[in-house]
């Protein structure tokens, strides 16, 4: 039992980490959504500015920026999602996980406390058969 225990142990560890993994992407992308604003806040200001509104060239590359940005964004966008989708089912399984352990050592508890009942009633009860071996032996007669 105290094997099973051990690899359940292994397990939820392997999942606190998966989980954790799984939070950092979540923060990564999230910074990267956030740059990705600031980039097209910046093009579009540039573009708001009326002395850099007339260049037709400029404003071609400024939208092609904000083109970029929001496919980009898109792409953040869909990996969040798969990414959030993923952290919820390893935290729902590092759940699970942890149920099973809680369970398996209070199995272990249970197995040990009994070994250690069985162990104390095999003392007693080789007490009392020494105790009547000797009770036999003894002649209380005379």
């Amino acid at each position: 039992m105290k094997k099973n225990t051990h690899e359940i142990a292994r397990m939820l560890k392997l999942q606190q980490q998966l989980c954790l993994l799984s939070s950092w992407l979540l923060q990564k992308l999230d910074a990267q959504a956030e740059e990705l604003v600031e980039r097209e806040e910046r093009v579009l200001d540039a573009l708001a500015k009326g002395d850099l509104a007339q260049q037709e060239r400029f404003i071609r590359n400024a939208a092609q920026r904000l083109k970029t940005i929001a496919e980009e964004q898109g792409e953040l966008t869909v990996a969040r999602a798969k990414v959030e989708c993923e952290y919820t089912r390893q935290r729902m399984m590092l759940q699970v996980i942890e149920q099973r352990l809680a369970r398996m050592r209070a199995s272990d508890r249970r197995v040990e406390e009994d070994n250690r009942l069985s162990e104390l009633l095999s003392q007693q009860l080789g007490r009392r058969t020494q105790a009547s071996r000797k009770l036999r032996g003894i002649d209380f007669t005379g």
